[in-house]
């Protein structure tokens, strides 16, 4: 068997150097292995810090955004509520305006009536149409209307003031005839015979024109006139022959005695 001692002892030096080697290699691995973890350590932690102020931030941020959220929420109910009064205040407006508007519709309306009152309006009485103004219209219909309540000195005192403010009004001729019956009704016979006689004189053709005549001689019956009365009656039936006033004229003097 060949001696290895030689060949040992010259492998002997070569194991030192690879083991120191191997040694150094191993501490260097080391070194350079805790390096590596601090500077991953370091890099967590710088990480980890950026990572709070990160998260610090955007906590800030959505703390800010909550303030404004709750600003904008608070904005947006005052806008609501100014609308609201917004809108009430608009509404009374509106009612407001159409209660100016029907103020002014019916103060138009009104004064629109004055006008036409005021102005002359065709009116037909007896047979007869002609213009009137309001004021010999009224008179004479409230004069109508206290004769028809039997209030003869009413009614004749209107009647004489239509016929003062409007001697030449179309009323005319009606109301000589009303006015000689009002004064009959207050029993005045005499001034009742001189207004159906200015109907009688002035106006032939009016269709009260025999009523008056009729009337006149119900005047003289009534002062114990018969003479006068037959005359006027007689007057009666040959001017208005077929009129119901000559049918009543032809009774009356059937039964009127002779003489006065």
């Amino acid at each position: 068997m060949p001696d290895v001692q030689p060949f040992l002892g010259r492998l002997r030096p070569w194991v030192f150097v690879m083991t120191a080697a191997l040694g150094s290699f191993s501490a260097h691995a080391a070194l350079f292995g805790d390096d590596e973890a601090r500077r991953a350590i370091l890099e967590l932690r710088q990480q980890r810090t950026l990572d709070k102020e990160a998260h610090a931030a955007l906590s800030a941020q959505v703390d800010q955004l909550k303030r404004g959220l709750l600003e904008m929420n608070g904005q947006v109910e005052q806008l609501r509520a100014d609308l609201a009064r917004q809108r009430g205040q608009e509404e009374l407006l509106l009612r407001d305006v159409a209660e100016l508007q029907r103020r002014l519709k019916d103060a138009q309306t009104a004064q629109e009536e004055r006008l036409r009152q005021l102005e002359p309006q065709t009116v037909a009485v007896d047979g007869k149409t002609f213009k009137a103004q309001a004021e010999e219209k009224r008179l004479f219909e409230e004069a109508l209307a206290h004769l028809r309540a039997a209030d003869f000195a009413t009614g004749a005192a209107g009647l004489n003031k239509l016929l003062q403010n409007h001697p030449q009004t179309g009323y005319r001729e009606s109301a000589w005839y009303w006015l000689g019956n009002a004064h009959y009704g207050l029993r005045a016979y005499k001034p009742a015979i001189q207004s159906f006689k200015k109907l009688a004189d002035q106006a032939p053709d009016h269709a009260r024109t025999p009523e008056a005549l009729l009337s006149i001689g119900n005047c003289h019956l009534e002062l114990k006139d018969n003479t006068s009365a037959r005359k006027v009656l007689e007057q009666l039936i040959k001017q208005y022959p077929q009129t119901e006033a000559a049918q009543a004229a032809r009774d009356r003097l059937l039964t009127m005695p002779k003489g006065k």
